[in-house]
């Protein structure tokens, strides 16, 4: 416990505590005032609007995209969807969690069958053949397994490199939910609270705001 009257100590643990916390934290805790974030990549009000689980609308490629955990310390984004015939990127399913390298894989995997995915995008900047390798072997694991069908295809595992910092990759398919070519097909708490609360400012890189972001390079013909 800190003296009220050493006002020195007292503003220094203040600042290191703004400095240590994301701003959603630090306003509702420090603060206590949780008041919508400025600033983040979208607004609540719009994932709200993009939600839509009664258009029809066929699917033209699936795909399942990974951000991996930093050795299990942080959230592995497991992601997928489809482009759509309308030709908008439908989010469909979210599995991230935080998880081995293991685990992150065969969830990955098990997803791909469940969708009929024909690519499996997995972010590699921190070891590319471990990443590739890793999804082989957990598809021959589930394999063997009996947990998918030997003569079931395995996907196609592209590598994706983020070659930009994290808001720099998410600005443009952010733009693109505000233009209406992202839909989710259902209600994704934690995927949603990422995109409508994330800052770079924030000390932690949110999973789920990568996969979502690889997922929409590789199915979206953006520029």
């Amino acid at each position: 416990k800190i003296p009220t009257r050493d006002r020195v100590r007292l503003a220094a643990w203040w600042t290191n505590m703004q400095r240590t916390s994301m701003v959603r934290d630090w306003h509702s805790l420090a603060q206590g005032d949780p008041q919508p974030t400025e600033g983040a990549l979208v607004s609540d009000e719009l994932l709200e609007a993009l939600r839509d689980t009664r258009t029809v609308v066929e699917a033209q490629k699936v795909a399942v995209a990974v951000d991996p955990s930093g050795g299990g310390r942080d959230t592995a984004g497991i992601v997928g969807g489809f482009l759509g015939d309308d030709g908008r990127l439908w989010i469909t399913h979210d599995r991230s969690g935080v998880m081995s390298s293991a685990d992150w894989s065969r969830k990955a995997c098990l997803l791909a069958y469940e969708t009929d995915a024909a690519l499996i995008l997995v972010e590699t900047n921190f070891g590319a053949d471990m990443c590739l390798l890793a999804i082989r072997t957990a598809w021959d694991y589930l394999v063997k397994k009996g947990r998918i069908p030997a003569e079931k295809l395995p996907p196609q595992v592209k590598a994706v490199r983020a070659r930009q910092g994290k808001v720099l990759r998410a600005e443009p398919i952010a733009q693109q939910m505000v233009l209406d070519r992202v839909r989710l097909r259902g209600l994704f708490i934690d995927l949603e609270r990422e995109w409508s609360t994330w800052q770079p400012t924030d000390p932690l890189s949110p999973g789920r705001i990568d996969a979502s972001v690889y997922l929409a390079y590789g199915l979206l013909p953006i520029p």
